[in-house]
């Protein structure tokens, strides 16, 4: 299983608390705004397989906040 990474797309993005989850090559997942809070939604893996990393996703979590906040 690949790391995870986040990528904050430019200042408009970030304003809008949006963050991409990568797994290798594979959009994991985005940061949405949901009744006023920050929510992570993770979309299914193309070959219907887990995605299996918890601790990479949560480093990577980790970074968004910390991405975000810097705008």
């Amino acid at each position: 299983m690949s790391e995870t990474h986040v990528i904050v797309t430019g200042p408009e993005e970030a304003y809008d608390n949006v963050a991409e989850f990568w797994c290798a090559n594979e959009l994991m997942g985005m940061t949405v705004m949901h009744q006023g809070r920050v929510q992570l939604r993770i979309d299914p893996r193309a070959d219907g397989m887990p995605w299996l990393d918890a601790v990479s996703l949560a480093r990577a979590l980790a970074d968004a906040k910390q991405r975000l906040a810097a705008y």
